[in-house]
């Protein structure tokens, strides 16, 4: 099975211009500041889902999402908001992410 393409420069560029940082980027997971929100890489080659920390507050969550799809379409990114997402330590101290729809 082959991995898509994950343009994570494209990614980044998109998310600088719209005044926000990424954090970290670990296999399909990229990480934005303060843990707002988070974009994963689908199968689909450059299509990416967004999801709201379950804490962020609604309009702000409208809000980015107003903005980022369509700063994306024009990189040729399809984005999709999804759901939500909530963090967690793990016993071990690893995180552990539930995603919600």
């Amino acid at each position: 099975m082959e991995t898509p393409l994950r343009p994570l420069g494209i990614v980044m560029e998109i998310i600088k211009e719209l005044g926000h940082e990424i954090t970290y980027a670990y296999d399909d997971l990229v990480f934005i500041d303060h843990n707002d929100f988070i974009l994963q890489f689908t199968a689909e080659s450059g299509s990416l889902d967004l999801f709201f920390n379950t804490e962020c507050p609604a309009d702000e969550a409208d809000a980015i999402t107003g903005n980022i799809v369509p700063e994306a379409a024009k990189k040729g990114l399809n984005v999709n908001r999804k759901g939500t997402y909530a963090m967690s330590e793990a016993p071990d101290e690893s995180l552990e992410i539930a995603f919600y729809s």
